[in-house]
């Protein structure tokens, strides 16, 4: 099983780290939706403010944790 696909169906809910307009981190829990050999996805809302850092900068960083 490649990485992204585990992510999707092993660990499901990541830890998703961005920064804010000021440079400072800011961290949110998402759900993977889905996988495929472009990359990951997941749902957010536009109004949300993990929405708005994701769109200014482009960029995400993610972690999960399988176990208990």
């Amino acid at each position: 099983m490649d990485d992204l696909k585990f992510l999707e169906e092993e660990i499901h809910s990541v830890v998703a780290a961005t920064v804010d307009g000021r440079g400072l981190p800011a961290t949110c829990v998402i759900d993977v939706m889905d996988s495929d050999e472009d990359g990951l996805y997941f749902l957010t809302a536009n109004f949300k403010d993990f929405y708005r850092r994701l769109k200014a900068t482009g960029y995400v960083a993610m972690t999960g944790k399988k176990g208990e």
